[in-house]
């Protein structure tokens, strides 16, 4: 795990490796794997997804319990080579306190496997909140990765 903080954005890389080739993860990028990452605790009701490609949306409500809050993002970016596997999702509506989301997801691969990596930049609505946020979005991200691995490596 990589961490900077910069001017009240925070930035992590997750990197993750799984046993499957990059085109086999891919293809398991999908609403199926969104939901089977929800981090324990918390609540999500998965409203919209339109997919992967430059231009879908994603919407959802989340919380804890009954208090949730729409999240609504974008695929901004999108990116398929020999080499490469990538997609950007961008907030455009947050839930309080997060100000700014960028999230990209890439797979690269590495001899007979795959890296899954998560690179997260997030801001809250002050230094404060951003200081706040980095425990939590950690940890979530902490915990998909023995979900990658369980869901993405090839049996």
């Amino acid at each position: 795990m990589v961490c900077l903080f910069y001017k009240s954005t925070m930035q992590f890389t997750f990197v993750t490796k799984v046993s499957a080739q990059r085109d086999q993860v891919a293809d398991q990028f999908n609403q199926d794997l969104l939901l089977k990452l929800k981090p324990p605790l918390v609540t999500m009701h998965l409203l919209r997804y339109d997919g992967q490609q430059r231009g879908d949306e994603l919407m959802f409500a989340v919380g804890f319990g009954k208090l949730t809050q729409k999240w609504h993002g974008a695929i901004t970016q999108h990116r398929y080579t020999e080499k490469h596997w990538l997609f950007r999702d961008e907030g455009i509506a947050l839930p309080h306190p997060l100000k700014i989301w960028q999230h990209t997801h890439a797979l690269k691969h590495a001899n007979h496997h795959t890296l899954v990596i998560d690179r997260v930049k997030f801001s809250g609505k002050n230094a404060l909140f951003t200081v706040l946020l980095c425990l939590p979005i950690a940890m979530m991200f902490l915990l998909r990765k023995p979900l990658y691995q369980r869901w993405l490596s090839v049996r």
